[in-house]
């Protein structure tokens, strides 16, 4: 039974790259973001990880993991027939398989969340080719199951002797295994269209990766000096915030020492109106005496 897994192995290869330039991307905007933070800018809050972008990605290590286990298990069945190690590679590739069918539903409903927040009709065309991806990977996840299913019904076909041939050298072996051959085809239109626009997005990321680069490398030499600046005027804040230290530390002892000098006025000034009462007593009994 032939299979339409060919071609997955190119796919994958894209779309890795893809996400490595969007891992890039990530990173140039980070440091974007240091700068205006240099700059005296706010900084933003960081943005939560696109789980759909780590979903897809973990399905395409998932797919090719399991396209080469399959292919593994096809060699050892065709040198050393069922044994361990193909049995080993069977339930990886079960395992994998239940894991791509969870994936796939999990993709969709990020995806129909992502249509249904705010700004959805600016990233339409992120979106649209979001909704291919998960066609291609389903597409491809049914061909993966088709490739493993028709190995095990080829492996439990019945004895060859039963169609004529002979169960001498490559009897019932080779009547149980499909051959590697029947395995590849060329890629449809809608394949090849697909990959197509997969490149030009990769072509599209890396021009505006080298466009981020070079405006990076251009704000460069003025981070450094807006740093510099920065620093300078940091320095300048500390050490006026230590003279208003001082001063402050002055304002108080000179408050101190002014309420220990009205206290004492206070004191002088109550002496000096008993000794002006004493002498006008004294005046008036004088005054008093001299009159009488």
């Amino acid at each position: 039974m032939a299979t339409q897994l060919h071609g997955i192995g190119d796919l994958i290869k894209f779309h890795i790259f893809w996400l490595r330039i969007q891992d890039q991307s990530l990173k140039s905007s980070r440091r974007l973001e240091a700068i205006a933070d240099a700059c005296g800018e706010k900084k933003k809050e960081d943005q939560p990880k696109d789980e759909f972008l780590r979903l897809k990605q973990r399905v395409y290590v998932l797919l090719e993991e399991a396209r080469k286990d399959i292919h593994e298990r096809q060699k050892l069945l065709n040198k050393r027939g069922n044994c361990k190690e193909t049995i080993e590679k069977g339930h990886s590739v079960r395992q994998a398989l239940e894991e791509l069918r969870r994936a796939l539903p999990k993709l969709q409903a990020l995806h129909k969340k992502a249509q249904n927040q705010r700004g959805a009709k600016g990233r339409k065309e992120e979106l649209q080719a979001r909704y291919q991806d998960i066609r291609i990977l389903k597409r491809h996840v049914d061909e993966l199951n088709e490739l493993f299913v028709s190995g095990q019904a080829a492996e439990e076909t019945p004895s060859a002797n039963l169609f004529g041939r002979p169960s001498g050298v490559g009897g019932l072996r080779e009547l149980g295994r499909a051959s590697p051959e029947d395995t590849r085809r060329d890629l449809t239109s809608q394949e090849e269209d697909a990959l197509a626009a997969m490149k030009r997005r990769d072509e599209d990321i890396e021009k505006q990766l080298s466009e981020v680069g070079q405006a990076l490398g251009r704000l460069d030499p003025l981070a450094r000096q807006i740093g510099q600046t920065a620093e300078r005027h940091r320095l300048r804040a500390e050490a006026l915030t230590a003279e208003v230290d001082k001063t402050e530390g002055d304002m108080q002892m000179l408050n101190k020492r002014v309420t220990e000098v009205m206290r004492y006025e206070r004191n002088t000034s109550c002496c000096c109106q008993i000794v002006l009462m004493v002498v006008l007593l004294c005046c008036v009994g004088f005054i008093f005496q001299q009159l009488t």
